[in-house]
């Protein structure tokens, strides 16, 4: 699969201090995956960072073979955002 970043996602992805890398990982391996009203997915990944647990959301667009990162969210609201 080919991801493409939107200049949206990579603004979000700097203030937030999250890296591509980590961003590809929780495509290839998410936790949970849902979609929104639009159709777009909402890839979901539990991990730790800084020795608690996190959250990180990122809205996906497929079209054909190419997934485009709209945006990208790191929440530590575990329960509130994983188990909706």
């Amino acid at each position: 699969m080919k991801y493409e970043f939107s200049p949206h996602a990579r603004k979000r992805m700097r203030e937030r201090s999250i890296s591509e890398g980590l961003i590809v990982e929780a495509l290839k391996f998410p936790t949970k995956i849902s979609s929104d009203k639009q159709g777009r997915q909402l890839v979901k990944k539990l991990y730790i960072r800084r020795r608690s647990q996190r959250l990180l959301l990122i809205a996906v667009e497929t079209k054909g073979e190419v997934s485009k990162i709209i945006t990208v969210i790191e929440t530590s609201k575990v329960r509130k955002y994983l188990y909706e």
